[in-house]
């Protein structure tokens, strides 16, 4: 009678507790819908797991809007840094395999390799990679590697003249270019391609059948979302950018199926399935923080945030988080797993917005702390997004305005003629054609525009928009004392490229 009366207040606990978990989930799948509404979000696909199966997996609107293609837990979406987890596992493994040290110098495995000093170049070691703590701002040197035809090698070497902000392992510094480093690191180590090594050890294991690992693999699939942004009331399709020469810190393409595989694993510390691909020191070394962060003024309570190896960490409802976020043009994605809650979460999205971030705090805080009724991050993060819209366009017409005011005196266009290069980036070309001025990014290919004159030797331009999602961009001359063209500037107001670290000097 015991067991019988035990057994009956486990099922009656086990049918209570999905019980409020559907119920949860119910609450959530209608807030995915009205965020997916209010941020005009082109597609979108969820999923949520536990360690060894996925509780919830939708999709949401449209993969493609001129085909009316849906969107479904299947749909391949680019999941950019989320990538970088899977880098750092791999030297996680080399590690365990006593292949590599974490402490080793990269400048040993990888001659070429150099930074803004000797002491930094010679001091810097696989650990310091992939926790961003080489003293370089975040994301300097991105316009090295994207859309470019560079090398990883020729990038990995640029990166010597990009000037530091901090002192060396002093702060953070978000560096695609490190993981970058740790990815050759790997490949000088085992004697084998990025994408092969994390093939061979993670996606077949795993069964990660959809997941790629290169954008040329997309035309023999099926079910992949286009990429947009959303500008003025219309979507513009983007077309997929190759990341193959910036690999290790983001070319996956996954759906939220496949990459639930991931979570599971993750949440078991490195075995899954009775197969072992990592110890539980190594998932320690990942999981625990190497650089701390700003943490600010804040009302949800987070009392620490960090990043570890490939994962930032913090605390939340809490519980200890551990997660990241993918940007690519036209797609955010956004990654969490709770240890202590057995719980997974990966969102992913065909359009460039904050919203990932606002239904990654709306689940957890549901699923968490049961607050079905709670903030509206949504909302809150919209209105936040509208008020910083409305500011840039009043300063961008109020700068309009001023076109051709300020000072009309121009060159004639032929003087602004020539090619213009930058020791870190290479050569821009300025050129005439039909009467008009046009110039190119030599190593960037999509990045090429007409000039249109702005006041004295300023222009302004704007990329294609099937190329890129970049704003209205500005681009000036310097002249020497003999009023002789002498250098080029170009600025593209956006948080990602930093244009303002190269400064193009004109060839004779």
């Amino acid at each position: 009678m015991k067991k019988i009366y035990f057994s009956l207040i486990t099922l009656l606990f086990i049918t209570s507790l999905f019980g409020q978990t559907n119920e949860q989930l119910k609450i959530l799948d209608k807030y995915y819908q009205k965020t997916l509404d209010e941020w005009h979000i082109p597609g979108m696909a969820i999923a949520i797991t536990n360690g060894d199966s996925i509780i919830f997996s939708k999709g949401y609107g449209y993969a493609n809007l001129d085909n009316k293609t849906k969107v479904d837990g299947n749909t391949l979406f680019a999941i950019a840094s989320n990538s970088k987890a899977f880098t750092a596992t791999s030297i996680g493994q080399l590690v365990e395999a006593k292949k590599i040290s974490f402490s080793d110098n990269v400048i040993d495995y990888l001659p070429y390799y150099k930074l803004y000093n000797d002491y930094t170049t010679q001091n810097e070691t696989i650990e310091d990679l992939i926790s961003h703590r080489n003293g370089l701002v975040t994301f300097s040197g991105d316009l090295l590697w994207y859309a470019t035809t560079k090398t990883p090698e020729e990038i990995i070497a640029a990166q010597q003249y990009l000037k530091p902000k901090y002192d060396f392992r002093t702060r953070f510094g978000y560096s695609n270019i490190g993981f970058l480093s740790a990815g050759m690191v790997i490949e000088k180590v085992t004697g084998t391609t990025w994408a092969n090594y994390i093939s061979t050890h993670f996606l077949k294991p795993l069964k990660m059948d959809r997941t790629l690992t290169s954008i040329n693999q997309i035309k023999n699939t099926k079910n992949i979302a286009t990429p947009y942004f959303y500008e003025n009331g219309k979507h513009y399709a983007l077309d997929w950018v190759n990341w193959d020469n910036i690999a290790p810190a983001g070319a996956l393409i996954s759906s939220v199926n496949d990459y639930s595989k991931w979570l599971q694993l993750n949440l078991n510390k490195g075995t899954l399935n009775g197969k072992t691909y990592y110890n539980n020191k190594t998932y320690n070394k990942l999981t625990t923080p190497h650089v701390n962060l700003n943490v600010g003024n804040n009302s949800e309570k987070v009392h620490f945030k960090a990043y570890g190896l490939g994962w930032a960490v913090q605390d939340y409802q809490g519980f200890k988080i551990i997660g990241h976020g993918g940007g690519y043009d036209g797609m955010i994605s956004k990654s969490t797993f709770v240890p202590e809650k057995n719980l997974g979460i990966i969102i992913l999205t065909n359009s460039l917005s904050w919203a990932p971030g606002a239904l990654m705090n709306k689940t957890l805080d549901v699923i968490l702390a049961n607050k079905t009724d709670g903030k509206d991050w949504s909302e809150n993060y919209l209105k936040y997004k509208i008020k910083q819209d409305s500011t840039t366009a009043i300063k961008s017409t109020k700068n309009e305005s001023l076109r051709g005011k300020l000072n009309s005196k121009q060159l004639e266009n032929k003087a602004y003629v020539g090619t213009f290069t930058d020791k870190i980036y290479g050569d821009v070309i300025v050129s005439i054609s039909n009467g008009k001025l046009f110039f190119k990014m030599i190593d960037t290919p999509i990045y090429k525009a007409e000039l249109n004159h702005w006041n004295y030797n300023i222009f302004t331009f704007r990329f294609d928009k099937n190329l890129s999602s970049l704003p209205e961009g500005k681009l000036w001359f310097d002249l020497n004392k003999n009023g002789e063209i002498e250098k080029l500037h170009i600025d593209v107001p956006n948080p990602d490229f930093f244009f303002t670290e190269f400064e193009f000097v004109k060839q004779k």
